[in-house]
């Protein structure tokens, strides 16, 4: 049961019920491949490069060329959210609280699907070790797909914010990884990564600066080609440093058993109590090392 709910009652003179700050929508919806899953652990399929033989003589034999079949774990998480509003609570207070109930417990969980896609951006993968087992192996994000926090385009290195140049050095890395054309391109990022973009773009140039400043403001969600997507669930270790990422759409997928749900039922149990209640199943995958890229920035102060 909810203990703080008579914060509510008449006697505080409030009429509506206010949701603290929080991140409300999920912030990575539309913005990665999405699939269906059931059962636990979904594998997807991949094909990855192959080489052209040249031909050298006339009427020889027909070559081979062995195609690499790989494939992708998804793993399915559960979720659940309930809370309880006790029946006598109902006649002292001015409002129905439990639509406001329910609009937390979504936002909770909408909070939960980004936790996966984060967790899976920059966390281990999981490949198919073949054989027909279904056993994995861990696949960690390559040393080459990451922008240290003190990478610097010249001179000597040193701890930084979000730069210019780890802009340009994750989509340098994305670029060389022949992401295909029309595909978007994604950098998540924090809200203190923008100050230091801001500090740091205004002193090369005032094209750059009016660009930030734009992004900023609110006024376009795009710089440098990437769509911002602004989140504060990005990691930050106790060395003050925030996990950022870039990636291409098709290099994180979110597969989804159920939905988010929920159901408002009276509980017998707890004396007629309303129980609010969420649940969900889902999870989230990291496709291609080679189409995310992880950018560290130095949040120290």
């Amino acid at each position: 049961m909810s203990f703080q709910i008579t914060t509510a009652f008449v006697e505080q003179y409030s009429a509506n019920v206010e949701h603290l700050a929080q991140q409300m929508e999920s912030r990575f919806d539309g913005k990665i491949r999405e699939e269906s899953q059931t059962g636990k652990t979904k594998f997807f399929e991949q094909l990855g490069a192959t080489t052209a033989v040249k031909r050298t003589s006339r009427h020889g034999d027909t070559p081979r060329v062995d195609s690499n079949h790989q494939r992708r774990a998804s793993y399915l998480n559960d979720y659940d959210w309930a809370d309880l509003i006790d029946s006598l609570d109902d006649v002292k207070m001015l409002i129905d609280p439990k639509s406001s109930y329910s609009q937390s417990a979504a936002m909770a969980m909408n909070r939960a699907k980004d936790q996966e896609v984060i967790a899976a951006a920059t966390g281990d993968a999981y490949a198919d070790v073949g054989g027909g087992s279904g056993a994995v192996s861990a696949v960690a994000l390559p040393s080459a797909q990451k922008v240290a926090v003190d990478y610097v385009a010249s001179g000597a290195a040193a701890n930084s914010g979000l730069t210019l140049a780890k802009l340009i050095k994750s989509k340098d890395i994305l670029g060389k990884a022949e992401v295909p054309a029309g595909t978007q391109i994604y950098f998540a990022y924090s809200q203190q990564q923008l100050t230091d973009l801001l500090t740091n773009v205004s002193q090369v140039s005032s094209s750059d600066f009016a660009a930030v400043k734009a992004l900023v403001d609110g006024e376009v969600s795009y710089f440098m080609g990437y769509e911002f997507i602004k989140t504060e669930l990005l990691s930050l270790a106790a060395t003050d440093y925030r996990t950022c990422f870039a990636y291409a759409k098709t290099g994180l997928l979110r597969s989804m058993g159920q939905a988010p749900s929920g159901s408002i039922d009276k509980r017998a149990d707890k004396n007629n109590a309303y129980q609010v209640y969420f649940n969900g199943s889902f999870g989230a995958a990291r496709m291609q090392e080679k189409f995310v890229v992880q950018v560290l920035c130095d949040e120290s102060p």
